[in-house]
């Protein structure tokens, strides 16, 4: 005699590989239509690749940015907050181009910074980056 397959609690399905026996998925069917949210929005793969070198992004945005250092970074002010001082540092050598602000503005990437700068979201901004903003 052959034991029978219990179902499963969560599910209420059989378990086991009879469901998937008769042409029936075990998992859940997926979405037919159109797409919702930032999926539907059609980005190249290599958008990061495409993006604006940080040295020159940084120069024409960031006032007083001075030399780089050997490791790569350079200070200046932050157009975040008013202050004076050079607060903000950015780092030039990464395709990132990672940025921090020592007066709490907070930190992130080339796109978090332009975001923050634009106001944009996210693929506004990316879309406006790899379209090459002057």
């Amino acid at each position: 005699m052959r034991p029978t397959k219990r179902k499963s609690p969560r599910t209420g399905r059989r378990r086991g590989s009879d469901a998937v026996a008769f042409g029936q998925s075990s998992n859940s069917p997926k979405p037919t239509g159109p797409r919702r949210g930032w999926q539907g929005h059609r980005m190249p793969r290599n958008w990061r690749d495409r993006m604006p070198e940080p040295e020159t992004y940084y120069r024409a945005r960031v006032e007083s940015l001075g030399a780089r250092h050997a490791n790569g970074w350079a200070q200046g002010r932050c157009p975040f907050h008013d202050d004076g001082t050079a607060s903000l540092s950015v780092h030039l050598d990464s395709p990132r181009g990672g940025w921090r602000c020592f007066a709490g503005c907070g930190s992130g990437d080339l796109l978090a910074f332009h975001m923050r700068q634009t106001g944009m979201g996210f693929v506004e901004a990316v879309r406006d980056l790899v379209r090459g903003v002057p």
